[in-house]
């Protein structure tokens, strides 16, 4: 895939339906290797209870412009992201932004995941914000600034899966609280990436 003069620099179909759903990144120049797992997953969503939560005030929300993460040196801007008229999910082309898709839950919200995803790189730009991802530690504290407050997550799980079998939960809006950042990773062949690499991290 070539766009901007860009080789493989979008994602491939985001699938939606019968309660699963896949998304995978086409990118390049990265090693030949499954990033290594670590840490603890989240726990799965709880089922729906029949008593009516007690509920406080809402505090304001507003979508995410910026991921912060010390640990990696990166401070990416971010862009709300949909799906192209393929289906595609249309993260922004410059691999040094980031993209929050817009079928996500916004930074502070009590349910649900914050779903930020980018490009590792590309053939033109280079390494892209998120190029170490799949080295960043258990532990690591990344902040989503969004409107005029920042939310602190800290990191408690990495994990890689084979393209295009991301877990159902990344995409659902009952989920405890979380983050989740997606880029590539493992092998490169045939124009795209053998695994996506995820971090899920909770609210600090």
């Amino acid at each position: 895939m070539s766009r901007h003069g860009r080789r493989a620099a979008g994602w491939t179909t985001l699938v939606a339906g019968l309660g699963a759903l896949a998304v995978g990144l086409v990118l390049a120049l990265r090693p030949p290797s499954a990033p290594a797992d670590a840490g603890v997953l989240p726990a799965p969503p709880a089922p729906s209870s029949a008593a009516p939560a007690v509920r406080t005030p809402a505090p304001a929300l507003w979508t995410p412009t910026k991921v912060t993460i010390d640990r990696l040196e990166v401070g990416a801007p971010v862009d709300p992201v949909g799906v192209t008229r393929d289906g595609a999910l249309d993260v922004p082309d410059d691999p040094d932004r980031l993209g929050w898709w817009i079928g996500s839950v916004l930074p502070g919200e009590r349910r649900g995941t914050v779903l930020i995803a980018g490009h590792v790189d590309t053939a033109e730009d280079g390494p892209g914000a998120l190029y170490r991802l799949e080295k960043l530690a258990v532990g690591s504290r990344i902040e989503v600034r969004a409107g005029d407050r920042t939310v602190a997550y800290r990191v408690t799980a990495r994990r890689s899966y084979d393209k295009s079998k991301l877990p159902e939960a990344l995409f659902r809006r009952d989920t405890s609280p979380q983050l989740a950042l997606v880029t590539c990773g493992g092998a490169f062949r045939d124009g795209t990436y053998d695994h996506n690499v995820v971090v899920y991290a909770t609210p600090m």
